[in-house]
């Protein structure tokens, strides 16, 4: 029987393919750890959600908002909605505070349950003289439980730049038949200036999980959720909706991030 010689050159350029490399690594460290395949695959198909990263500003100065809980009264009767805001620790206690660059902000709450006819919420924004910019309360809903988003409408005043603004929702359940305080939440928001730094960070960002990380990594908190929230009305993407799950989650709000954004509020009456 003949046996043929094999040619060096050829194995050496085989041997030396980094294809085969690759390929002969992963195998001997897949015989050692049976799971390091999949912890190459994990790392990979969670790198979207891992790229947004909130930094939180500095808290307010004293006095600049009043202490508060991300949900109160409703005397337990599952009125109480819940705030999407990043609770901060101050000289004043646990604030809901965030920053924002736009001059009208959406505001995002998490509804207690499904509104029916005989409930009603209402919307209050007011300056730090306590003076009422904005308000509106909106009877006759039927809407489901989920995320509903307050924006201030066109023809209210903008926002001004360095001021702050105390801010409260209420649920009023099953307002014309039970005489009750309200479930309501409260807190502050200061709008602040696009800086050239942050100009030109946002024209680099070309999708709106990079506008989002842009806002996040400033501590601009609004916009960050605002930026992802209308997205995922848009484009129902996973991508988007990954990011938005991170998010909530860096400041403990992860179980309200599976629930499905309504069309409650989007744009209420004054």
């Amino acid at each position: 029987m003949n046996h043929t010689k094999p040619d060096t050159k050829i194995l050496t350029q085989i041997i030396n393919n980094p294809i085969v490399k690759f390929i002969t690594i992963l195998a001997l460290c897949t015989s050692c750890n049976p799971g390091f395949g999949e912890q190459i695959v994990a790392t990979n198909t969670n790198s979207t959600s891992i790229a947004i990263k909130f930094v939180p500003p500095p808290p307010p100065p004293p006095n600049r908002g009043e202490p508060t809980g991300r949900a109160q009264g409703g005397a337990g009767r599952g009125c109480e909605p819940t705030a999407l805001v990043p609770v901060t620790k101050s000289n004043n206690g646990n604030l809901l505070w965030g920053l924002t660059v736009a001059e009208r902000p959406q505001f995002w709450f998490s509804l207690p349950r499904s509104l029916t006819s005989k409930d009603a919420i209402e919307f209050v924004l007011t300056d730090n003289q306590k003076k009422t910019v904005y308000k509106t309360k909106l009877n006759s809903l039927t809407t489901p439980q989920g995320i509903a988003s307050f924006p201030i409408p066109e023809n209210i005043p903008a926002l001004k730049i360095g001021q702050s603004y105390n801010w409260s929702f209420s649920v009023y359940c099953d307002f014309q038949t039970i005489e009750d305080k309200p479930g309501n939440v409260q807190g502050t928001i200061q709008r602040i200036a696009i800086n050239p730094q942050l100009k030109n960070q946002l024209a680099n960002a070309k999708t709106p999980i990079q506008q989002a990380t842009v806002y996040a990594k400033n501590g601009i908190w609004f916009d960050a959720l605002t930026t992802l929230g209308i997205n995922i009305r848009k484009e129902k993407s996973k991508e988007i909706s990954s990011a938005w799950t991170e998010l909530l989650r860096q400041v403990n709000l992860e179980k309200n991030s599976s629930l499905p954004i309504t069309n409650c509020c989007d744009t209420p009456k004054k």
